[in-house]
């Protein structure tokens, strides 16, 4: 009885072990960026905002219009993430680009939500994906 209780326990801590985080993610610039605002003409912002979604999620696209960009939810259990941006009114005509995201497990997922808000927050704004040039967890393409 005790060895399957160690089996069931080790199998457990190797399942854990899998889903943390190893490190945060280097992201230089990006660490930190906050969500774009922009005026009326926004459409260059939003068009990359849709670009990165689709472009990183493991995810397809459930809904994509002028305000929400939407992933499919992950399967319960799968260390994936769904998406979904909206353009936010921000008033005076300005409005505000936010991300959100859901991990399918309650363990978490790998690189981290704080991680992937800034990394995409950085690319509306500038273009520049500092995720392509570093290693980071599978939750994400």
């Amino acid at each position: 009885m005790k060895k399957a209780h160690a089996g069931v326990a080790s199998l457990s801590v190797l399942a854990l072990a899998a889903c943390v985080p190893l490190k945060p993610l280097m992201l230089g610039p990006a660490a930190g960026a906050p969500p774009v605002t922009c005026d009326t003409d926004c459409n260059k912002d939003w068009d990359r905002a849709r670009f990165w979604v689709v472009k990183h999620s493991q995810l397809k696209i459930e809904t994509a219009n002028d305000v929400l960009v939407e992933t499919y939810s992950p399967a319960d259990a799968a260390p994936s993430y769904g998406f979904s941006v909206i353009k936010d009114p921000a008033g005076a005509g300005r409005f505000t680009i936010r991300l959100s995201m859901h991990c399918g497990t309650p363990l978490g997922c790998d690189p981290s939500q704080s991680d992937i808000a800034a990394a995409f927050n950085y690319f509306v704004a500038t273009t520049e994906d500092v995720l392509d040039n570093i290693e980071h967890g599978k939750a994400i393409r």
